[in-house]
C-alpha cells in the first residue's frame, strides 16, 4: 500500500504535474469518456474532468484509492468518476474510452506488468482511434561517476567485524538494480537511446540494445545510469534525467568494479531487459580494449546472479515437481470452500480456529487470515 506521503511527491513534482495537466487540457475533448489507468490518489483523473471529461473511470487495486474517493467528493465530482478497486487486468469497464491516462512507472517504464497492463487496456478499453497517454516512453542510458553510491553500496561487505568475513554478498549487490538521484554533472557520456515503448501500436515486453559509448572527459565509471523522456501528447512530455529532480529519479547498475578514463576511451555497453512472469531480469555487459594507463575491461553481469533463492524455493519451481499442500495451504483451501455467500467472516474465523488448532494459536490469528483471504479474493 502506498503512504499519502508517496503521492504528496508525485504532486509536488511539478514538471511531471504540468506536463500531464497540459497534455490532458489539451487531449481531452468536452463530452469525452476517460480511463486513468493506477489512478492512485486520483489526481490525473480530477484533470480530466477539469479539462472537459463526460465520464472518468478510475482503476485502482490499491486501497490509496479512498484518497482519490474523497478528493473526487471534495471537488463534486462524485457523479462524474467511478472507482474500479481492481486490478486493469481484471477490470470491465461499462463503455469504451477516448482516452487512456497512466502514470504506472517506478524509477523506469520496465516494471512488473506495467506494458502488458496498458496494451491489454488499449486493446479492451479503447475506441478506434482512441489516444494513449503517455504516447511512449524513450529510455536512455549513459555512463556514469558515482563514488559515493558506490562506495555506500559496496562499503559495509569489504569490511571485517569480529574477524568475520563478509564479503561474499559483495557480488549479488553488484548485480542488483538500485535507484538514484544523480546529477547531471556526474556522467561521463553523452545520453544515448537504447530502446522506445510505443503504447500507440502496443510496446515490447524485452527491449535489448548494443551502444557504443565515447567518454567526454577523464574520470571513474561506476556503473551505467538509466532513465526515460516521456512523450505524453504531441510535444508535451518530461525527462526523469540526473539533474531533473524527477520523483522517478534514475536506475544505477553497478559495474564489477569501478574503472578509470581519460576523455576519448571508447566503451561497448549491452543492455538486456526481459520480462519474465511479473518481473524483468536484466543483463548488462562492458567492455573496452584499454589504454597503456588503464587496463581493459570485460563486464558481463545480470540481475539473475543479483538474486537470493533457497535450494528449497527452487525445488518448488521445478517443472517435475509434485506439490503437496502445507498446513497453511490445507487451511486456506478449506476456507475458501466455505466463501460462498452464506457465512460471515466472524463464523468462518471461529470455524477455522477450531478446526486448525495447531495452525492458530488464537482466534484473532484465524480471523486475520480470513480477512486476508476476503479482502484478496471475494466479491
Amino acid at each position: 500500500m502506498y503512504p499519502l506521503r508517496a503521492f504528496g511527491a508525485m504532486i509536488a513534482d511539478s514538471a511531471r504535474v504540468n506536463a500531464y495537466a497540459q497534455a490532458l487540457a489539451t487531449a481531452v475533448r468536452p463530452g469525452d469518456v476517460v480511463a486513468d489507468i493506477g489512478c492512485g490518489a486520483g489526481m490525473f483523473s480530477l484533470l480530466a474532468c477539469r479539462a472537459g471529461a463526460r465520464r472518468v473511470f478510475a482503476i485502482e487495486a490499491d486501497e490509496c484509492i479512498q484518497a482519490a474517493r474523497d478528493l473526487a467528493a471534495a471537488n463534486g465530482l462524485t457523479n462524474v468518476i467511478e472507482f474500479f478497486q481492481s486490478d486493469s487486468l481484471r477490470t470491465e469497464l461499462p463503455e469504451r474510452v477516448n482516452l487512456i491516462v497512466s502514470d504506472i512507472r517506478g524509477v523506469l517504464p520496465l516494471i512488473r506488468d506495467l506494458v502488458p497492463a496498458l496494451e491489454d487496456a488499449r486493446q479492451r478499453f479503447l475506441m478506434p482511434g482512441g489516444i494513449m497517454i503517455p504516447q511512449c516512453d524513450v529510455l536512455k542510458a549513459a555512463l556514469v561517476e558515482a563514488q559515493e553510491l558506490y562506495s555506500e553500496l559496496t562499503t559495509p561487505w569489504g569490511k571485517q567485524l569480529a574477524g568475520l568475513d563478509l564479503s561474499s554478498p559483495l557480488s549479488q549487490i553488484l548485480n542488483q538494480l538500485h535507484s538514484a538521484d544523480f546529477r547531471r554533472e556526474q556522467l561521463l557520456t553523452a545520453p544515448l537511446d537504447w530502446g522506445v515503448l510505443d503504447y500507440t501500436v502496443g510496446a515490447p515486453t524485452r527491449v535489448a540494445a548494443e551502444l557504443h559509448f565515447d567518454v567526454i572527459r577523464a574520470g571513474t565509471i561506476h556503473g551505467i545510469c538509466l532513465w526515460f523522456e516521456a512523450k505524453l501528447f504531441g510535444n508535451i512530455g518530461y525527462s526523469s534525467q540526473p539533474g531533473s529532480q524527477s520523483v522517478h529519479g534514475q536506475m544505477f547498475l553497478p559495474w564489477l568494479r569501478p574503472v578509470g578514463v581519460e576523455q576519448g576511451t571508447k566503451i561497448h555497453v549491452g543492455l538486456h531487459s526481459d520480462l519474465i512472469a511479473r518481473n524483468y531480469m536484466w543483463r548488462w555487459k562492458a567492455k573496452t580494449h584499454g589504454t597503456s594507463g588503464h587496463p581493459a575491461i570485460d563486464f558481463a553481469q545480470s540481475t539473475f546472479q543479483g538474486a537470493t533463492f533457497s535450494r528449497q524455493n527452487l525445488r518448488r519451481r521445478e517443472l517435475n515437481h509434485i506439490p503437496t499442500l502445507s498446513e497453511v495451504g490445507h487451511a486456506e483451501l478449506w476456507i475458501l470452500e466455505r466463501m460462498k455467500g452464506d457465512a460471515t467472516l466472524q463464523s468462518l474465523a471461529q470455524s477455522a480456529f477450531e478446526r486448525f488448532p495447531g495452525l492458530f494459536t488464537t482466534w484473532d490469528a484465524a480471523f486475520n487470515l480470513v480477512a486476508e483471504l476476503s479482502a484478496r479474493l471475494s466479491r
